[in-house]
């Protein structure tokens, strides 16, 4: 069961994914069947948020201030308004992995495509603690999801504990395929996911949903 806090920050994360596919739908080069999926599993996931709030609360008329596009956090809207015009160089990125190999290759793909702002936390603890150190902070955060000492999620809840960090965008990396697991992930608040192994153009075209300016490069 989620917290009150917890749920109002699913949502806004939520609602502002919602406002950003709804204006990318018609984009040619994005999967239209896909967007229109993921819109309607954002949607379900934004009704069953608003009934639990319609439980502990007892007025419905209180739901719609976390859920609503027009309540989304200021500083959400400001980052996306920012992601769009940032430059792969501008761009700062957090990698958290145990897996150094892992991460040079990601670093390597990112390299390519112009972006080299790269710091690196070989746990989740140490992820957590760069990010809360971090200034200016992480534009995107790429995480491990099973690791030692903090998972993956710990991490990303961690870091949406901060309200500087509502804006950042979160990708697990993960050898998780099973579906229900990774629509877990999301309902979450994770932004999206990369799956091991990983591949450069999957890496970048994932990337460049949230950063527009970032396109594939060579290797």
């Amino acid at each position: 069961m989620f917290t009150k806090q917890e749920l109002q920050v699913i949502g806004q994360t939520l609602a502002q994914k919602r406002a950003w596919i709804t204006k990318n739908i018609n984009n040619s080069e994005l999967n239209k069947a896909e967007l229109e999926q993921n819109l309607q599993a954002i949607e379900s996931v934004l009704q069953k948020i608003s009934t639990q709030f319609k439980a502990s609360n007892g007025d419905k008329n209180t739901v719609n201030h976390y859920i609503s596009e027009k309540s989304v956090s200021p500083i959400r809207q400001a980052a996306f308004g920012r992601r769009q015009e940032l430059a792969p160089g501008q761009i700062r990125v957090l990698l958290v992995d145990d897996d150094q190999v892992i991460c040079e290759l990601m670093a390597a793909y990112l390299n390519a495509s112009g972006i080299y702002l790269i710091d690196f936390a070989n746990d989740g603890m140490r992820g957590i603690s760069m990010m809360y150190d971090a200034n200016p902070i992480y534009d995107l955060v790429l995480c491990d999801w099973n690791m030692p000492s903090k998972s993956g999620i710990e991490v990303h809840n961690a870091m949406r504990a901060a309200e500087r960090y509502l804006g950042t965008v979160f990708m697990l990396v993960t050898a998780v395929s099973e579906a229900k697991q990774i629509r877990s992930a999301i309902e979450d608040g994770v932004d999206d996911y990369v799956v091991k192994p990983i591949e450069h153009d999957k890496l970048i075209k994932k990337i460049a949903r949230f950063f527009p300016q970032v396109q594939a490069g060579e290797i």
